[in-house]
């Protein structure tokens, strides 16, 4: 009895263990699951677009230059006797000052030599006024000699008694012949003598011309300031002989400054934006004395008419106000800031979110969309366009090797 019970629960604990073994393969085997395929999309950074007030700006570098610089010249050559009083390098003359004078010996005969000859000229045309008016009297003589021989020989021949005798009527006639020869004459010599009186009086009229040209030159001898400025570059000394057009030094004109400067390359383009090319605009020009910066403004008040090659831009000319004379230096290098507001609200994009200068990508619905762009301008921190109804748009700001319309993206988290 006591065996078959130990048989049964040798049994009961085999059937327990394989139960709990077959419970524990069951549970530990491996599960046939279907595998999912995942697509890594690329990642995009985003940012919204901001309507609002922006301008465009150009950023430039010149110079402060005159706008007057005159070569110092003498219109002949001569030598220079004398030389104004603190003429030198850097001086400031006023208007009028002496810079130097041509000795005017050579002037001074000329004219010496042309007044004697004016002289001469005005005695021989009172010879000849005197001449003609004598030649006059002579001429009305004859008139009434020759009407009063006239009136005889016609009393003669209308007397029909024929009481005169034919010698005495060929006389009249010889001496009415003489006379209206000795006339003719005297008309000739009067038209000769007239002839003579214009051609002494052109010469006058010629010496006059002559005369006032040297006297003009005889005050140019004495080279004054036309205008006050600064001088340099000076070649002048007592002593010194010089040449026609001979440049002796240069006058620059400092209470008329300007600012010289020139644009070129998307600065030319921004600057066709400006109405009138940007002529009348106000710019604002900085620059560096030791260790301080100074600000003042000018105006653009001209453009040259073509592109300077050598510079790859256009020179600009901007006249500084009288106001400012005193504190800018000439030659000052300077920086030139110039600034227009654009009329409408814009947007500013990255530079990297531009293709090509007519699209960027917008995101819609995780995926890139096309959109068309209108450029303002192009300024060193992005791209200014026209709004266009993009305010409040995500813009791709990720540049990627292949970007196309409706490309799937995953946004990259911030």
């Amino acid at each position: 009895m006591k065996s078959l019970y130990k048989s049964i629960l040798i049994s009961f604990i085999i059937i327990i263990t394989a139960i709990i073994i077959y419970i524990l393969f069951v549970n530990s085997r491996p599960l046939a699951n279907s595998k999912e395929n995942s697509i890594d999309y690329p990642l995009v950074e985003i940012t919204k677009l901001i309507s609002k007030e922006h301008s465009i700006n150009i950023t430039a570098y010149g110079e402060v230059i005159s706008e007057r610089v005159l070569k110092i010249k003498y219109r002949d050559k001569g030598r220079i006797i004398r030389i104004g009083n603190n003429i030198n390098n850097g001086v400031y003359i006023k208007k009028g000052d002496l810079l130097f004078e041509v000795d005017p010996f050579n002037i001074k005969n000329d004219l010496k030599e042309k007044n004697s000859s004016k002289k001469i000229i005005l005695l021989t045309i009172q010879r000849i006024i005197g001449q003609m008016e004598t030649t006059h009297l002579k001429q009305q003589e004859l008139i009434v000699q020759r009407d009063i021989i006239k009136k005889q020989l016609n009393k003669i021949l209308a007397n029909e008694n024929k009481v005169f005798s034919e010698n005495s009527i060929d006389n009249l006639r010889l001496s009415l012949s003489s006379k209206e020869e000795k006339l003719l004459d005297n008309i000739e010599l009067i038209n000769l003598l007239s002839i003579e009186l214009e051609t002494y009086k052109a010469e006058i009229e010629k010496l006059d011309y002559n005369m006032a040209k040297l006297n003009n030159n005889l005050k140019e001898t004495k080279v004054v300031a036309p205008f006050s400025g600064h001088l340099s570059n000076l070649n002048i000394e007592v002593g010194q002989e010089i040449s026609f057009n001979e440049v002796l030094g240069e006058l620059s004109d400092s209470d008329n400054l300007e600012v010289k400067f020139s644009i070129g390359g998307i600065d030319y383009y921004k600057l066709m934006q400006f109405s009138n090319n940007g002529i009348g605009e106000t710019i604002t020009i900085k620059w560096l004395i030791g260790n301080k910066y100074y600000k003042a403004e000018a105006i653009i008040n001209r453009i040259d008419g073509s592109i300077n090659r050598e510079i790859a831009g256009i020179n600009l000319y901007a006249s500084i106000p009288s106001s400012s004379l005193s504190e800018i230096p000439l030659g000052a290098f300077v920086e030139i800031k110039l600034k227009r507001q654009v009329l409408s609200n814009s947007i500013l994009v990255p530079l990297s979110s531009v293709f090509n200068n007519e699209f960027i990508f917008l995101l819609k619905d995780g995926r890139l969309k096309k959109q068309k762009i209108r450029i303002i301008s192009e300024e060193y921190y992005g791209i200014l366009i026209e709004d266009d109804e993009l305010s409040g748009k995500n813009i791709v700001i990720t540049r990627l090797s292949d970007m196309r319309n409706n490309m799937s993206v995953n946004i990259l988290a911030k």
